[in-house]
């Protein structure tokens, strides 16, 4: 795909992103209200794309909000824009209606690849959190024994899981991935033997059910890809840098209080932010104590939201196993988180 693939032709081009299908700006508007427009008094809004609904994945957004980081960075106000099963690629809305977005590393290449103009700016997990869900009773805990299991897949999560397969030389013939609507439950009943979900989700709500649920983590068996990166199209940071500075800015702080009291976190998200939700406070606890440790690197000294070379290059490895041919210069722009934490050391983790 040539590199002069613009923005337009891409939006309108009926693409399908990692076998998500690129809506085009006319049916979005009605999707999304945020604008990227910047105002005389500032950055305007800091308008955000998030992933899914408003749980504790986002909490360091809704602190970031909430604590006034955003204003204090020079944004007039947030907007965060829900995800959810029914809701747009969030790589179109990037391009469309909001500044940034939380999206996953196989998913954005893709649609670079395709020639989106966006870049990675840095990451929230450390560790991807997807994985291979089972029951204690015939539990996953390697890749080969995926072998001649049945395992469910949303159709959000295929491209990742088809990428993981041909990351680690997998004979796709040999495990039989069906399509499911999002919901493991099928998995305790015995109608597949695993699933393709999150430990700081999923898994959480079926072990607070009761239910023996084992894991098995992509990151930890071969496919070390980072989690809930942040995106922003290639515009914001060639003309727009300060703002996109001032973006991660708010959001280090707003998940450094994340870290220090994952419970007032929780708080906030099931009565203020995800309200609407009723989310039950002790799982949602229990997922960002999870999600906290998918965030830290066991280092101290550092930087949440980085991603280091080594990191990027292992990404980038990982993504073109799946038939891609993206360089990490293509995939990442990594320079204004850096030079975050070059003007703000305070903001290092001890």
């Amino acid at each position: 795909m040539s590199p002069q693939f613009g923005r337009r032709k891409f939006l309108t081009s009926g693409l399908a992103v990692g076998g998500l299908a690129i809506a085009t700006p006319t049916l979005l508007s009605s999707c999304v209200s945020a604008s990227n427009d910047t105002t005389s008094s500032g950055f305007g809004i800091a308008s955000q794309r998030l992933a899914w609904v408003k749980n504790t994945q986002f909490a360091g957004s809704f602190l970031a909000d909430k604590n006034g980081y955003y204003l204090q960075a020079g944004f007039s106000g947030a907007n965060l824009v829900a995800g959810g099963p029914t809701a747009p690629p969030i790589e179109s809305d990037v391009l469309t209606r909001t500044f940034a977005g939380v999206s996953q590393v196989p998913i954005v290449a893709s649609a670079i690849a395709q020639g989106a103009p966006l870049k990675i700016i840095g990451a929230v997990y450390q560790r991807y959190a997807g994985c291979v869900m089972s029951m204690g009773s015939a539990p996953i805990t390697t890749p080969a024994d995926l072998y001649g299991k049945k395992i469910g897949c949303a159709s959000s999560s295929e491209p990742v899981w088809r990428t993981f397969i041909a990351a680690l030389g997998l004979d796709s013939s040999r495990i039989n991935t069906v399509p499911v609507q999002g919901d493991p439950i099928g998995m305790t009943t015995g109608e597949i033997d695993g699933y393709l979900g999150f430990v700081n989700n999923q898994v959480v709500e079926l072990q607070a059910k009761g239910f023996d649920i084992r894991t098995m983590i992509l990151a930890d068996v071969g496919f070390p890809l980072v989690g809930q990166t942040y995106i922003t199209a290639q515009d914001n940071i060639d003309n727009n840098r300060d703002k996109v500075k001032a973006f991660l800015h708010a959001e280090i702080r707003g998940w450094k209080d994340v870290l220090a009291d994952p419970r007032h976190a929780t708080d906030v998200t099931v009565n203020d932010y995800g309200k609407d939700l009723g989310l039950n406070p002790r799982t949602t606890l229990q997922a960002c104590v999870v999600g906290n440790d998918l965030i830290r690197n066991g280092q101290p000294g550092q930087h949440i939201v980085d991603i280091t070379d080594a990191a990027a290059a292992a990404n980038t490895k990982s993504v073109n196993a799946g038939g891609l041919t993206l360089t990490s210069a293509q995939l990442f722009e990594l320079g204004p988180v850096r030079e975050i934490y070059q003007e703000n050391p305070t903001l290092t983790l001890p």
